[in-house]
């Protein structure tokens, strides 16, 4: 089974934390993407995450390159139209319309914003076992049922994503162009006609899924053993206070220096 957000194996640091101590790093990342638009805290943001998986994941910018790639259609788009929509000087026009600096910053800042969260999402789901997020989830007081249905999207997603690129070969074998057209129109024609047929295997699968839950007493009251156990250890706990601390850089960065490319910066 393939997909881009399939966990895999490995001795990493980041494959051996215990899955709450990524989860609490996600949170912080999430936090600090969402509180802020300033272009050079979330430059710095995203630099630190992809170092940190770097480093600690071994994961480098090349494994995730194609997924950013389809980002960057999606934050010029944002960028127009935030230069069109917000007031302010103009930095530049096109065809005669200004464009608003205050504008391009915000515009840059979100998908600045986005790429920091993709990253970070990525490199946990690529660490991390759908069973370790359902078991932190547990320790954690979220009941097994609802704890379940968290590793089970991500146990999904790659089913999808297999699913999908079969329909498109299916769609090609029996003659259609629309399925490898570089064209972006025939290429999302294709997409259409897909979405309906996956819909319906997805919908198939999970009553198939959720039967065979209801069969092994999944909805049954009472304690729950687990035949692995999960241990927060002295490294998780450092990998949480690293992150904690990075935090606080990054904020104290955004709160005493000057924003850059402003009116007087």
């Amino acid at each position: 089974m393939s997909g881009t957000m399939l966990y895999q194996p490995g001795k990493t640091v980041l494959h051996r934390a215990d899955a709450r101590a990524k989860i609490v790093a996600i949170l912080v990342v999430l936090a600090l993407a969402l509180t802020t638009t300033r272009v050079d805290v979330l430059v710095a943001l995203t630099a630190v995450v992809v170092l940190g998986l770097a480093v600690l994941a071994r994961i480098t910018p090349a494994s995730y390159a194609k997924a950013l790639l389809l980002i960057i259609p999606l934050v010029l788009l944002l960028t127009l139209l935030q230069a069109l929509v917000q007031g302010g000087p103009a930095i530049a026009t096109l065809a005669g319309v200004p464009l608003s600096r205050s504008g391009v910053l915000l515009g840059l800042g979100i998908g600045m914003r986005l790429f920091a969260m993709g990253i970070c999402f990525y490199g946990f789901s690529v660490t991390t076992s759908p069973s370790d997020i359902a078991l932190a989830l547990h320790k954690v007081g979220v009941p097994y049922k609802f704890a379940y249905l968290t590793s089970f999207a991500f146990r999904f997603l790659p089913l999808l994503q297999d699913e999908a690129k079969t329909l498109l070969t299916a769609m090609a074998v029996r003659g259609s162009a629309e399925s490898s057209s570089r064209h972006p129109l025939r290429r999302g024609r294709a997409i259409v006609r897909m979405l309906f047929p996956m819909l319906a295997g997805s919908m198939k699968r999970s009553s198939e899924i959720a039967l065979s839950m209801e069969l092994r007493g999944y909805s049954l009251p009472g304690p729950r053993t687990f035949y692995r156990s999960a241990t927060f250890r002295g490294s998780d706990a450092a990998l949480v206070a690293g992150v904690l601390v990075l935090a606080a850089a990054l904020l104290a960065m955004q709160w005493q220096l000057p924003a850059p490319f402003t009116e007087g910066a």
